[in-house]
């Protein structure tokens, strides 16, 4: 029986030229199971940051971010005159 786990040195390392259709067709299989790993993989992480923002926007923790941002530009312009030269920074 195969097991892509072990078998996998051995068609990874045998020129494609040099081997025979069932050596093709498990070096095919091969290939086709390592792709959907990774696919995989790429999807699972693309759902945890999916989670991570969700769980961030249900949090109030943005809208909270934002009123503290506001907060400080209204005391920053509070402290510094329309023609003062550090308001520009």
């Amino acid at each position: 029986m195969f097991n892509p786990l072990k078998d996998h040195e051995r068609y990874a390392e045998k020129d494609p030229r040099d081997m025979s259709l069932d050596e093709l067709r498990m070096l095919l299989k091969i290939k086709r199971l390592d792709l959907q790993l990774e696919w995989n993989v790429f999807q699972g992480k693309i759902r945890f940051w999916q989670r991570v923002g969700r769980t961030i926007k249900q949090s109030g923790f943005l809208e909270k971010i934002q009123e503290g941002l506001q907060a400080y530009r209204s005391q920053s312009s509070d402290n510094h005159p329309p023609g003062d030269q550090n308001s520009n920074l």
